[in-house]
This record gives structure tokens, C-alpha cells and sequence, in this order.
């Protein structure tokens, strides 16, 4: 009954919500429709597994938490720059089956749905930290 108060259970179902994006991203012949409501999910499991991970450091110091946050949120900005995978590679033009995407789309697609989720872990760090310093610590009243 009470299984959503578990990170634990966060990630795995965030990973799960991950497999439609990462299965449409082969097909280059899917509607629309289907791949941005795939995304969507994908989207809500990054969050998940990025909530998990913001919950699991809140037990610690909010230093270290602070600092983890920041150097997820500049590397994933690093990561949407530096994407490795060329765009087109010309010997496989010609040959590939139109109704499959190519191996470098694929694999910059997963690079950049990468980055989303290491940026977006970061920001929730930091969001949540934000939040914690004007609340207050639990059981004290401020005036």
C-alpha cells in the first residue's frame, strides 16, 4: 500500500518507464503521437529515478548535496554539448533501410536522454535544497 515512499521503487519504475523511447527510437516509420507520448513516459522516469536519488542524499549533508547537484547539472549541460555521435556517416546512406534509423541517430538520441536525466537529477538537487533553506529545519518557528 504504502510502496511509493520507497526511492528504491522510484528508480526501478523510472527504468521501466524508459524502454518504449528506447525501443521507438530504432523506428524511424512510428507516428508522431506515439514517440512523444513515449518521450513523456521516458521524461517521468528520469524524474523518478532523479527524485530517488535526491531523497536517498537527503539523509546526508546538504554540502555534499549542494555540490553533487551542481556537478550533475554542469555535466549534463556539458553532455548536451559534447555529443560524440556524428550525424550522418556516408558509406551507410545509400544502403540503410529507410524504415530503420541508423545506429548514430540512435545512439545520440540515448546520449542526449542521458543528459536530460543527469541535468535533471541536478536540478533537483538543487530545487530541493532551494526549498529546505527557506523552510527552516523541521520543529523550529521562525518570526
Amino acid at each position: 500500500m504504502h510502496g511509493w515512499r520507497t526511492p528504491a521503487r522510484w528508480a526501478r519504475t523510472g527504468r521501466w518507464l524508459l524502454v518504449p523511447i528506447a525501443v521507438l527510437d530504432w523506428f524511424s516509420l512510428v507516428p508522431q503521437p506515439v514517440f512523444v507520448a513515449a518521450f513523456a513516459l521516458a521524461v517521468v522516469g528520469l524524474a523518478g529515478m532523479g527524485a530517488a536519488l535526491v531523497v536517498r542524499m537527503l539523509g546526508g549533508r546538504r554540502g555534499a548535496m549542494a555540490a553533487l547537484g551542481v556537478v550533475l547539472l554542469l555535466g549534463g549541460l556539458a553532455m548536451f554539448g559534447l555529443d560524440p555521435f556524428p550525424g550522418s556517416v556516408p558509406f551507410l546512406d545509400p544502403w540503410w533501410p529507410s524504415v530503420v534509423t541508423q545506429p548514430q541517430h540512435v545512439a545520440s538520441a540515448y546520449w542526449q536522454l542521458a543528459a536530460l536525466g543527469v541535468v535533471l537529477a541536478g536540478f533537483g538537487m538543487l530545487a530541493t535544497l532551494l526549498v529546505a533553506a527557506f523552510a527552516g529545519k523541521p520543529g523550529t518557528q521562525t518570526r
